[in-house]
């Protein structure tokens, strides 16, 4: 029985391990970006915009509970030069369709919005800078509970190697 239980624990721990470390290598990351971006949009300037589309998307690879985002296109010129970009992180709770359709809602397509851009790299541009709640709870559970579900998973792993290698019951005479 000790070794069943000691393989389940040694497939946990590869499991958590390996799911830990594949969250903290990209989600923290993306998420001190968004966060480092919105942070220096507060220097950045602004030109004026205008919306040139809104829609709900269903956010590919979910099949089972339909993820939404709202995506926000917007033209705008920097010393004569026009671009365009869209912003798709406004949204704050992904499976929510109303939420999408009313951030949709609050940018009409033709009207004017402020842009505010980088200006060493003017096609870097957001229509909202403001750092929301959900960035923030995002980057504390990802700062804190991804390296828990690593530090779990090494344990899991250790204590599993440690029930597999202990001597057996002795043979009986």
């Amino acid at each position: 029985m000790s070794i069943i239980f000691g393989l389940l624990l040694l497939g946990m721990g590869v499991f958590g391990l390996f799911q830990g470390l594949r969250m903290l290598w990209g989600l923290p990351a993306a998420l001190s970006q968004t966060i480092g971006v919105r942070l220096a949009a507060h220097r950045w300037p602004a030109a004026p915009g205008t919306i040139i589309g809104a829609e709900v998307r269903v956010a590919p690879g979910s099949d089972e509970e339909p993820f939404y985002d709202a995506v926000v296109r917007y033209a705008y010129t920097v010393q004569g030069q026009k671009y365009e970009g869209a912003q798709n992180d406004l949204t704050f709770v992904s499976n929510n369709q109303k939420a999408a359709q009313a951030i949709v809602a609050h940018y009409k397509v033709g009207s004017s919005v402020p842009v505010y851009y980088d200006p060493q790299a003017p096609q870097r541009a957001l229509i909202d800078r403001s750092i929301r709640p959900h960035h923030l709870v995002g980057l504390l559970l990802a700062s804190l509970l991804f390296p828990l579900l690593v530090a779990g998973g090494l344990l899991a792993i250790l204590t599993g190697l440690a029930m597999l290698a202990a001597p057996g019951p002795p043979p009986p005479d």
